[in-house]
């Protein structure tokens, strides 16, 4: 497998001429990161530098050096890693407030127009982004103000089950956006039918709800509160409170409890019960990687020695390319936060 190099013009500068892994970890609502190690071979050094984008062929990712690290303790090696090129957003914050109200695809079009491909500041500009509109209607209705960019993009996506890429073209060095939906498979994994050769199931209710108060505008009895879900009862019941203000009717007129429900509900999909699975796939076990499965496909998985079903999707499938070949190590369902992800939901 040839990997290309290219630098921050997007420029092709050369082929790395040896390594010893990579990995290549492709994510569906999130962004997708990347680990190379190789010999620190003069050619190898000029060309992994920090900002130079990280290109195989059979993908549409590119990975962004992000830092590089050198080691002599046995041999000398370079070892580079970094996000992929939706991490480019995450250069820019919302900056001042935005009203997102219409399809989900609408309005992270509004949200990369004003703030990346045509800002009112030429400095917030990066030329070579553009959006690829595959017209994703689910409805959103908030308000968002001052923010990171991508966290925003990704949120919206995770909320609707959509997922988000980054199309890098080689030829023009330019980098499309692209909100998509994951395709509904028949393929069935398990270990008794030996697609699989190890797992690890997790399940966790920690930090969960499935009851929001939404407070909104107003004071005392004059305070806009609506409740979504709500439909449990006793022990079963998790509640969670949704602090609202920031949304004002003004903004939204006669779609204003909508715009109250949706960041309930937005909230809610974030505090869903986390069951995982997370896998290493079998490669002659009969399934074709990127035909009967691929990021975003929704599957089944079964185990019967614990007992196991899950209808859910591929969340993530990192790539492995070492002396032994390609190792394909996949998570299914919706995975464990981590502590960084929990402070950042607040």
């Amino acid at each position: 497998m040839e990997l290309f190099v290219f630098n921050e013009e997007r420029k092709l500068a050369g082929v790395v001429e040896s390594f010893e892994y990579l990995r290549w970890t492709r994510r569906y609502t999130q962004c997708g990161s990347f680990e190379l190690k190789a010999p620190a071979t003069k050619n190898n050094v000029n060309l992994l530098v920090i900002g130079n984008y990280l290109w195989k062929r059979d993908d549409d990712d590119a990975g962004i050096i992000e830092y590089i690290s050198l080691d002599d303790s046995v041999t000398d090696t370079i070892t580079v890693g970094g996000r992929f090129a939706l991490s480019l957003l995450s250069r820019r914050i919302i900056w001042g407030t935005e009203i997102l109200n219409g399809g989900l695809s609408t309005c992270v079009g509004q949200l990369l127009q004003n703030h990346i491909i045509a800002p009112t500041d030429p400095n917030r500009q990066i030329p070579f982004i553009y959006y690829i509109n595959t017209a994703i209607t689910d409805t959103v209705k908030t308000q968002v103000s001052y923010v990171n960019l991508m966290d925003t993009v990704v949120r919206l996506s995770e909320a609707a089950d959509v997922g988000i890429r980054a199309v890098f073209d080689p030829d023009a060095g330019t980098v499309g956006f692209q909100l998509y939906n994951g395709i509904d498979s028949p393929t069935v994994f398990s270990s008794e039918y030996e697609n699989l050769t190890s797992q690890t199931f997790t399940q966790s209710y920690l930090s969960t709800a499935d009851t929001a108060l939404v407070g909104g505008e107003g004071e005392g009895a004059e305070w806009v509160l609506v409740t979504v879900g709500g439909t449990s009862s006793g022990a079963l019941r998790r509640e969670v409170f949704v602090d609202a203000r920031d949304l004002q009717s003004e903004d939204f007129g006669g779609d204003y409890t909508e715009a109250l429900i949706y960041r309930g509900q937005s909230k809610l999909a974030e505090l869903q019960p986390a069951r995982s699975l997370d896998a290493s796939i079998n490669p002659y076990g009969g399934l074709i990687y990127k035909v009967d499965y691929d990021v975003g496909f929704k599957v089944k998985i079964v185990s019967k020695k614990w007992g196991v079903s899950m209808d859910t999707r591929i969340a993530e499938i990192e790539e492995t390319y070492d002396t032994d070949g390609l190792t394909l190590d996949v998570t299914f369902g919706k995975g464990l936060l981590t502590l960084s992800q929990k402070l950042k939901q607040g």
